[in-house]
């Protein structure tokens, strides 16, 4: 390399440099995007929680409140079946598609929490 294309290339980086440098004023609005739906979000979700809470004691005071039954055994049975035949079909796909591989685990998770669902169903009687 003969040192005019050195002077050049080092010309030619430092154009490169200083044009980034001048377009740099995007990079504040994307680094605040993020944030902003973060504060946005988390006030939202404080002022709903809060409303629900001033809700649910006006009803308690006005003696209109009926604590609502969860079934957590039926609830474990119909998310068990969702995530076992889920977790097996991607895992089925998974295996066809990219052989014995870390992507099985995308399949192998739900499948595994599903069965542990199962499980509970059925102890839990």
């Amino acid at each position: 390399m003969t040192p005019e294309q050195y002077q050049e290339i080092l010309r030619l980086l430092t154009e490169i440099q200083n044009f980034n440098e001048e377009r740099s004023s995007y990079k504040i609005i994307l680094y605040l995007v993020p944030n902003v739906g973060i504060i946005f979000g988390t006030t939202l979700l404080f002022f709903l929680f809060q409303w629900w809470h001033k809700q649910k004691m006006a009803l308690i005071q006005s003696g209109q409140y009926k604590p609502w039954s969860f079934d957590l055994r039926a609830y474990s049975f119909f998310l068990g079946l969702l995530l076992t035949f889920t977790g097996f079909a991607l895992s089925f796909v998974f295996i066809l598609v990219l052989g014995r591989s870390m992507a099985m685990l995308g399949g192998l998770i739900p499948f595994a929490i599903g069965l542990g669902l199962l499980t509970y169903y059925k102890q839990s009687k």
